[in-house]
């Protein structure tokens, strides 16, 4: 979708910058059962770009020395890990109406790096390919005088490299089928204000080499956000994640621990409209967890719609 004149670039502008946090599946970094990528979202979650063409290119850095036991404190393990990702996503959203939204589907293809070391178990690894491949067949977005809103349905296939035998693995060796909704509120006719939210219900299917099917995982990625000048986006922003039924099978561990992790940070983003593309930074600290690894993660995002 070519940009030809300044309102074109202003409206193209302000929803490129709300797709950088829409609906994003970056493989999560922490934790071996969940795949929906936490703290991928930012500003303007809830909200959808118009029809057209869009590739976004992801750049995830995660770090963390601190693994969590069940009571949040430190296991003292030697825990030790570093993750790079490079996400690639593609995004159409047509031209069709269902139930008074835009439809549109869209593929994610992510290459995961993991460096990991666990001192107390004698675990030193690393592997870098392709992880598990993210499908989403259905889009419905919603926009409204003062809000937009969203729904979507997504599938992720485990297409990574998976051995049950060794210690770092890009891939999950399960399917995983999740919803999502989400809404962005605007304060004020101007839209310099907003909130948003989105959620996500995370429902996995049975591991195909262990005797396991992971517990349910709930996720919630919100933002507070300020416009400037049109091209400027800059806020506060945060993730919320509960693991909500247990694990099942033979394999599961028999202490029924249902993982958690919350975090908070920043985002700033820029719309560059003589080129027709955008950047952010975004930052998160993660200040509490329970029965996984809590660290920082940094982004560094590129969105060029068409």
């Amino acid at each position: 979708m070519k940009v030809t004149n300044l309102s074109s670039i202003f409206a193209k502008s302000f929803i490129t910058a709300a797709l950088f946090a829409f609906i994003t599946f970056i493989p999560v970094l922490s934790n071996a059962d969940q795949h929906y990528g936490i703290g991928s979202e930012g500003l303007k979650a809830g909200t959808v770009p118009g029809p057209g063409f869009y590739y976004l290119m992801y750049n995830n850095y995660y770090t963390s020395d601190t693994m969590t036991d069940s009571s949040g404190d430190d296991s003292n393990i030697g825990f030790d890990i570093s993750v790079i990702a490079n996400v690639n996503r593609f995004v159409y959203i047509t031209d069709k109406k269902i139930l008074g939204a835009d439809y549109g589907f869209q593929l994610i293809v992510p290459f995961v790096y993991t460096d990991l070391e666990i001192k107390a178990a004698g675990v030193d690894d690393d592997d870098f390919s392709l992880s598990d491949i993210t499908v989403e067949p259905l889009i419905l977005s919603w926009h409204g005088a003062q809000y937009d809103a969203v729904f979507g349905t997504a599938l992720f296939v485990p297409t990574g490299e998976y051995d049950k035998n060794s210690s770092v693995n890009i891939g999950q060796d399960h399917y995983t089928v999740m919803l999502s909704q989400g809404i962005t509120y605007y304060i004020g006719e101007g839209k310099g204000w907003n909130i948003s939210y989105i959620a996500r219900y995370e429902k996995h299917l049975e591991n195909r080499d262990l005797d396991i099917t992971y517990g349910d995982d709930f996720s919630v990625d919100w933002g507070i956000g300020k416009t400037i000048n049109k091209f400027y986006d800059i806020g506060l922003i945060g993730y919320s994640h509960w693991q909500v039924t247990d694990d099942d099978g033979d394999d599961a561990a028999a202490d029924s621990v249902k993982d958690q992790v919350h975090a908070i940070g920043l985002e700033a983003g820029v719309f560059f409209p003589d080129n027709s593309f955008g950047v952010k930074v975004k930052y998160q600290n993660e200040f509490y967890a329970e029965d996984r690894a809590k660290g920082h993660s940094f982004w560094i995002d590129i969105v060029k719609p068409f």
